[in-house]
């Protein structure tokens, strides 16, 4: 971890709180160090003693499409805004190259951490909780500094790719604080449905189509979010039904039916934007009268125009295919909704005093 005390703890409590509702699970041991195998190539110059590779946690999910378990070892960490730099970024990425790097060829490593049965694959992930809520630039102009270079500002020379020490076949994802947030808002989301009974506790999983090139190679019904998925533009669930008991006839009862939620992760600033989700619905063979449909728009900084754009990107929909107002009304069925903010704040002085149920 960069940081002791109760300021590690903040990264690992919001990772707990937040991907478990992205069905993912930790394994094995935390905050670990295993040795490198590669002293010669790994080791700091300066460093005298055997090289060791740390790891803080590690998290699985099975990927739908090559029916394969993703071991992503992971680098937490917890920073106020002002620690946040292109040089801890790109030392920390460096840093999780070559901890996969070993890590794929470590019996001590897959003895504590490949518990899985079948084929897996080991990847890396630094995950960078800034814990003062306080950042709000894109993180990717670490990579691409052209991307906000205002007129005049001195150029920034940019975080290499090419420098990582990354071994080839192997990857490496990025949590950043921006992602961090918009999980967060998915998170607070679900658990504001489940309370109005409206959203099952576990009765939902992540929709994945059936692609020319990927296959979903499982038959399970309720599948995990990839990284991949939770960093897109969008993300598709799945539910059940949600029933409740009922005491006075003593039975289950059915109180908010099947159907689909959209989170959705751009600010819906054109009309544009929603015709090319209606599309894809209409590819994926959703849209009709038996589905329910809802769109929770999770950006956080969506648009003042959104509500519009999307009603006028269902009329130019309905226009564009000849939609006749029976199969319009399954559009204007789709219920649109904009999540709050959500800018959980977890303190590290509550944290010390063991206060760590927020």
């Amino acid at each position: 971890m960069a940081e002791n005390g109760p300021i590690e703890r903040l990264a690992e409590i919001v990772s707990d709180k937040v991907l478990t509702k992205f069905k993912w699970k930790q394994v094995g041991p935390c905050n670990q160090d295993f040795k490198c195998l590669k002293q010669n190539e790994h080791k700091p110059a300066t460093k005298k003693q055997e090289h060791t590779h740390p790891v803080d946690v590690v998290f699985s999910y099975k990927d739908p499409y090559t029916n394969k378990t993703v071991l992503l070892n992971t680098d937490l960490k917890s920073y106020a805004i002002g620690s946040i730099s292109k040089e801890l970024v790109q030392g920390s990425l460096n840093s999780l190259a070559r901890t996969i790097d070993c890590a794929s060829n470590s019996q001590e490593w897959l003895d504590k951490y490949r518990v899985c049965v079948g084929d897996y694959e080991i990847r890396g992930m630094l995950f960078v909780y800034n814990h003062d809520n306080k950042f709000d630039k894109d993180f990717y102009e670490y990579f691409y500094p052209e991307r906000q270079k205002a007129a005049g500002s001195r150029k920034r020379s940019p975080i290499k790719l090419e420098s990582f020490d990354l071994a080839q076949g192997h990857q490496l994802h990025i949590v950043e604080p921006n992602l961090i947030k918009y999980m967060m808002a998915i998170t607070a989301d679900m658990h504001e449905m489940i309370s109005e009974g409206k959203f099952p506790r576990e009765d939902y999983g992540f929709y994945y189509p059936q692609l020319t090139l990927h296959k979903v190679l499982t038959s399970e019904e309720y599948l995990p979010a990839t990284i991949e998925l939770i960093s897109a533009a969008y993300m598709l669930i799945k539910h059940g039904a949600v029933e409740q008991y009922d005491k006075q006839v003593g039975e289950l009862k059915e109180v908010y039916s099947s159907g689909y939620v959209i989170y959705y992760n751009r600010n819906g600033g054109t009309d544009q934007e929603f015709l090319y989700l209606l599309d894809t619905l209409a590819r994926y063979q959703l849209l009709n009268a038996s589905t329910r449909i809802r769109i929770r728009v999770a950006h956080s900084s969506p648009s003042g125009s959104l509500r519009s754009n999307f009603n006028r990107a269902i009329q130019k929909f309905a226009h564009e295919w000849g939609f006749d107002e029976s199969a319009t009304r399954i559009l204007e069925n789709i219920q649109l909704h904009i999540c709050p903010v959500t800018k959980e704040f977890y303190s590290s002085e509550d944290i010390g005093w063991g206060v760590e149920n927020v």
